[in-house]
């Protein structure tokens, strides 16, 4: 959440917005990567919250594509308002009575129409001071790495211009940077705008708020290393701090963050001292080079396997089995994360703290020669990792059932079963492999894991999905594998 006392000037404008029911229903933030958006859109849910108006939020994130879809953001919306409204609940329950198959429909336009519109449009009888207020957080992260080529994107283009077509009194917020394809959506249709301003044309409020942010970071930090002399950074550092931030709330979060890893005070000057300013790629360098300063080309490939899995995985996986799914050892794992405390987090599953240290690991013209995530290469890794994963560890019976003639539905605790037998790295590498191997061109070392996966464990295989409730998506991965020898 924003720290008490900041963004208050934008938080005041949608809060303005949210009462104003002549205004336009959809509120655009827009912002340049690390401005702060999803922290204000955080504050505003817990506001929302506390006054009655929150009506649903849902966060897209790029590295949970293939599980934060529009079909999933519309189900989640229609859940939260049937929760919180009964006149919804009851148009929802109808409907769902008389067509239980509605919500595994294919067509997301009919589940946005039916769940949403409808119960929306069909709803008059909800108090002014609670009127539901939606929002979308990250719009730009529907659709993962692809993004604007995603599948899922577009469709969810035109169904946020349906939205502007609902009573005004159902507001929408969205935050999103400024693709082009949400800037064609928005010049399209009525909406207010709530531009978060970074650089030059940053505005003296969000100035004032990275300067009372910093001052109680270094306050923390103070308190952390009590050798540090009274008064530290003082205030003209400060200052100097906010400048170079030009707006960017991610900067300052990132430098605090890697100035916390230890020697406060050598940190800082180097930062200061190389007036890392002008944006976020000079300072990922700098943090790099600072890091990792004579890394070998071992380190350097580790840290591609392991900033690649966290990037490309299509499940975030914990620590536990991205090791044994990337072959590579606790201590090695355990260095990379130290070194990188200020832009991943390392507790549990790895995560990418900002978007924006993504799109700079994965750019080759920004990313130092031997960092750059090489995402087609990455993707052949981790279709090597999967193939030989499951090579290795699928076999018959693996969840030691008592009997082939018992269905899956009637075996006593088989969810207990499978979490036991079969691992979380080999049931990502079931589930995904052909995920990654569509990625890639042919390759012959991959090809000779695929092949010893086809003659040797294939049936292993559709028994390990089974289990785990995935036979479904059998006969996708089969296709994927066979275009891709195909090529060959």
């Amino acid at each position: 959440e924003c720290m008490e006392g900041t963004r208050e000037d934008i938080l005041s404008e949608i809060l303005d917005w949210a009462d104003d029911f002549t205004a336009p229903n959809i509120l655009w933030l827009k912002g340049y990567p690390g401005v702060g958006k999803s922290t204000v859109a955080t504050t505003l849910i817990e506001k929302l919250r506390s006054i009655g108006r929150l009506g649903s939020a849902f966060y897209f994130k790029r590295e949970m594509a293939d599980a934060m879809t529009p079909r999933a953001l519309w189900r989640r919306t229609a859940y939260d308002l049937s929760r919180r409204y009964l006149p919804i609940r009851n148009h929802l329950v109808a409907l769902i009575k008389a067509n239980e198959d509605i919500l595994d429909t294919p067509n997301v336009h009919t589940l946005f129409h039916q769940l949403i519109i409808d119960p929306l449009t069909k709803t008059d009888d909800i108090p002014l001071e609670h009127l539901p207020v939606v929002i979308i957080d990250a719009l730009d992260e529907c659709g993962g790495l692809d993004g604007q080529r995603s599948d899922h994107r577009p469709s969810l283009m035109k169904m946020l211009g349906g939205w502007s077509r609902l009573p005004r009194r159902f507001k929408l917020v969205v935050t999103s940077r400024g693709e082009s394809d949400i800037e064609t959506l928005f010049s399209t249709t009525i909406h207010h705008l709530v531009e978060v301003l970074a650089g030059q044309t940053a505005k003296p409020n969000s100035s004032k708020d990275i300067m009372v942010f910093l001052g109680h970071q270094f306050v923390e930090i103070a308190v952390a290393y009590k050798s540090l002399p009274p008064g530290w950074p003082g205030l003209d550092v400060v200052r100097r701090l906010t400048e170079m931030a030009g707006g960017l709330f991610i900067w300052v979060d990132v430098i605090i963050k890697f100035i916390k890893q230890g020697a406060p005070q050598q940190r800082l000057a180097y930062i200061l001292q190389r007036n890392v300013s002008g944006g976020l790629e000079a300072l990922y360098s700098s943090i790099l080079k600072v890091s990792f300063p004579t890394p070998s080309d071992e380190e350097l490939r580790s840290f591609r396997a392991i900033l690649g899995a966290v990037i490309l995985l299509k499940n975030p996986l914990p620590i536990s089995s991205l090791l044994p799914l990337l072959s590579i050892q606790s201590s090695t794992m355990e260095y990379i994360c130290n070194q990188l405390q200020s832009v991943i987090n390392c507790q549990g599953i790895l995560r990418v703290h900002h978007q924006s240290f993504v799109d700079f690991i994965m750019d080759p013209t920004a990313c130092p020669a031997g960092f750059w995530i090489d995402r087609e290469v990455e993707h052949r890794y981790l279709a090597r990792a999967c193939l030989s994963t499951m090579n290795s560890g699928l076999r018959f019976n693996i969840c030691g059932l008592k009997s082939s003639y018992i269905r899956n539905s009637d075996v006593q605790d088989l969810s207990s079963l499978v979490t036991s037998h079969i691992s979380s790295h080999l049931s990502y590498s079931s589930h995904f492999w052909a995920s990654h191997l569509a990625e890639i061109p042919f390759d012959k070392v991959v090809h000779g894991y695929l092949w010893e996966f086809m003659h040797e464990r294939f049936l292993f295989w559709l028994e390990a999905l089974s289990l785990m409730k995935g036979v479904n998506l059998a006969s996708s991965m089969i296709k994927i594998s066979v275009t891709w020898l195909r090529v060959r």
